[in-house]
């Protein structure tokens, strides 16, 4: 069964997220956070010879991923901006199309710091507002309308910035789909 997340997102994931899932899934290792699973996109992805431990949030766990049969991986209704995880917990954190509607970015991306373990990394695919002017300026003037139909999704967000303001370098950054979206592996500094 197909879910409308999965539906809408098809051609998005035909024209460079499925790739970017692909090429960075396969680099989570050890104990792994995976922050707003939505539909479980992500899980195929994994290479579970290298997880010790899969820990899967969202705000709201879908039911789609609670009726999985998923007896190593631990299910836990979590807000990324207040995660009941001890610190130094995980070495890998993922995260795929989350920060968009994350009310606070700041105080989410130093709470992923908080539960990441020291040289643990970040593995991210978000989407942002674009670079070319057209779409800068479309984004800009749908947003206010967009996160009202959206569950508050934003359009305008600059996450490889907001990541680098709170002390994380980023490695093999890619942007695709004429620059809306961005994918990478980020690291504290």
């Amino acid at each position: 069964m197909i879910s409308f997340y999965d539906f809408f997102m098809k051609p998005l994931e035909k024209r460079g997220i499925k790739e970017a899932r692909k090429r960075l899934m396969r680099q989570a290792s050890g104990a792994v956070l995976e922050i707003g699973s939505g539909t479980g996109a992500n899980l195929k992805f994994y290479n579970f010879d290298q997880i010790t431990d899969l820990t899967i949030t969202d705000k709201k766990l879908s039911k789609r991923i609670q009726k999985m049969d998923l007896k190593q991986i631990k299910l836990v209704e979590a807000d990324v901006s207040n995660l009941p995880f001890p610190d130094d917990s995980f070495n890998t954190i993922v995260h795929t199309l989350v920060f968009c509607s994350v009310t606070d970015v700041s105080k989410g991306i130093l709470e992923l710091k908080r539960v990441l373990k020291p040289n643990g990394k970040i593995i991210f695919i978000e989407h942002v507002l674009p670079e070319h002017t057209f779409l800068k300026r479309t984004f800009k003037f749908i947003n206010p309308i967009w996160r009202t139909f959206a569950s508050g999704c934003n359009l305008t967000r600059s996450y490889q910035d907001s990541l680098e303001q709170e002390g994380f370098e980023i490695s093999g950054l890619s942007k695709f789909m004429k620059t809306v979206f961005i994918s990478g592996i980020a690291k504290e500094k």
